[in-house]
Formats: structure tokens, sequence, C-alpha cells
């Protein structure tokens, strides 16, 4: 692993935090996964910025959404369009840990067990 950023919330941003993580997995090969509601619900402007901060890699991204009292957890492969839509498949995220190796696991968000809105 290479960069573990502070979970961050941009100014006026109701959505949530976003969580940047990246590892190096060979010469000029980077994967970055995105975690939190921040990352989930805008994908096409931030994965142009991150892969512009390493030009000179291949930079694939996966994106994890911790579970909630709203919607169960998952992990995703993120592949931007020439549109500049991104396009979202689910994958087990015990194939993205396999690749990246134990820390995936060890620096993820939590899941959140709370009762949510009106919960006692």
């Amino acid at each position: 692993m290479v960069r573990d950023e502070e979970p961050w919330q941009s100014v006026g941003d109701w959505n949530g935090y976003a969580h940047v993580r990246v590892w190096r997995v060979d010469l000029g090969h980077v994967v970055v996964v995105l975690s939190g509601k921040g990352a989930e619900y805008h994908p096409e402007t931030l994965l142009p910025l991150l892969r512009a901060e390493y030009p000179d890699d291949t930079v694939e991204f996966f994106f994890h959404r911790p579970m909630d009292w709203m919607a169960l957890g998952y992990y995703a492969e993120l592949t931007s369009n020439d549109d500049g839509t991104v396009t979202v498949t689910h994958i087990a995220g015990d194939a993205l840990a396999a690749r990246l190796g134990p820390s995936l696991y060890a620096t993820e968000d939590p899941d959140d067990h709370s009762a949510g809105y009106g919960g006692a």
C-alpha cells in the first residue's frame, strides 16, 4: 500500500465521506480503492482526478461500500467510459483481497451496525 488517506468530506456534500487507498501492484501499475458514500455518488468526478495523480501508471479503480442500516455492503470494479460515465461491476471482496493482500480488509471502512434514523 502506498497511500491511505484519512476519510474526507467535501464542503456542502451531504452524501458522506470518501476514503482513498492506493496499492502499487507492479512497476507502472496501481490499484485505487475508493470507499464511502462520497465516492459512491461522484465517481465520474473522482476517477479523472485520481488518474491524473498517476500519469505514468496504468490505474485500476475499485469501490467499497460499507454496510449500513440502509444498504448491504459491496465491492465493485469501476470502469471509465468514453462518454465520461462510469460502469460499476459488483465483485467479490475476496477476489480483490487476493490481489492486494491483507491490508485491503485491515484498512477498510467498518460496517455500520446502528439502527439508523428512529432506531432504538
